[in-house]
């Protein structure tokens, strides 16, 4: 009996108080003030609050700071993809990769003169890519696909040289004087 008297006489203070905020320090006290299960902030009794406001405001804030870091990590990274695509090489494997051929089918020694002999982006020290550098740029998803496959550094014995499929980036062993579909696509260090 005791009980239901306790808790009749709790539901009697709740209904003898007011909606949250009509009592000073109501809107964050952490209580549930006007027993509707909203606390503080959460009810609508303290929308207008001053404590709640600058919460609001607060947040609103907090979140247009984020909306623009996120906007400016962004446009730099276009601006980026847009400066690396631009120069006629990128990065891949560790070393920097022609991003167009020679243009024409060649044979083994045909690209590697060619390669010898570039000038490119400022730099003339270009090489054949090795099958493994060959490999990562194939891979790297900046090549255009096409049905050519590049010349690599990697022998097969005397008369065999190792080329590697643009688009597939596979690996195939091929004698060094063939010169169908074939083309020269250089490296450098960085």
């Amino acid at each position: 009996m005791r009980c239901k008297v306790f808790a009749i006489a709790l539901l009697l203070a709740a209904c003898e108080r007011g909606p949250e905020g009509t009592e000073p320090g109501d809107c964050e006290d952490g209580l549930d003030n006007d027993t509707d299960v909203k606390v503080d902030c959460e009810d609508e009794g303290c929308a207008t609050a001053e404590h709640c406001v600058a919460m609001v405001e607060k947040a609103r804030s907090a979140e247009q700071e984020i909306a623009a870091a996120r906007a400016k990590a962004e446009a730099e990274k276009k601006a980026m993809a847009e400066k690396e695509a631009a120069l006629p090489y990128f990065e891949a494997g560790g070393v920097w990769v022609q991003r167009e051929h020679n243009g024409t089918n060649t044979a083994f020694y045909g690209a590697e003169t060619y390669c010898e002999k570039l000038e490119l982006g400022g730099h003339d020290d270009w090489r054949l890519p090795t099958e493994k550098e060959a490999i990562a740029a194939a891979k790297s998803g900046k090549l255009k696909p096409e049905p050519y496959a590049m010349w690599t550094s990697t022998k097969r014995g005397k008369k065999r040289g190792t080329i590697v499929g643009v688009t597939s980036a596979a690996a195939n062993e091929l004698g060094l004087v063939y010169d169908g579909d074939c083309r020269a696509r250089c490296v450098r260090s960085p």
